[in-house]
């Protein structure tokens, strides 16, 4: 494979009962030993939004830029600051993740991870999210 590829991206988030499914196309790109995956949001009542996915041994980043601006970083056994920023005002988040698995291969593949997400400083809720990336 070489250093750059288009990918088809598939996101799960569950929370509770609740699942929500986000599908995209993207970019994939190594630089060292990092991944990113590079893909536009479907566009909806907030606008247009660009997600950037860095994949590290065990940490995951992601940044949200456009109308919407977020940005988390989760890493196992720590507590991260973040934030998500609308129109209508900045929310600051702590995520505190518990579980980060990968049998990706060069980004390619399924990474999960389970975290607690807190908004302003109250539980906003325990997510698991599984991020599958396949070649076009």
């Amino acid at each position: 494979m070489t250093d750059k590829a288009r990918v088809r991206i598939r996101i799960e988030s569950r929370s509770g009962s609740e699942t929500t499914v986000q599908k995209a196309r993207g970019d994939l790109y190594r630089k060292g030993n990092h991944t990113y995956i590079r893909y536009e949001e479907e566009r909806s009542e907030l606008g247009r939004t660009v997600t950037l996915i860095k994949l590290e041994e065990n940490q995951i980043r992601i940044v949200r830029q456009g109308d919407v601006q977020a940005e988390q970083t989760f890493v196992p056994g720590e507590k991260r600051l973040g934030f998500y920023h609308t129109p209508q005002g900045r929310l600051e988040l702590e995520i505190e993740t518990h579980e980060l698995t990968s049998e990706a291969e060069q980004g390619i593949g399924i990474t999960r991870w389970k975290y607690d997400l807190y908004a302003s400083g109250t539980h906003a809720g325990t997510y698991r999210i599984k991020l599958l990336i396949q070649e076009e």
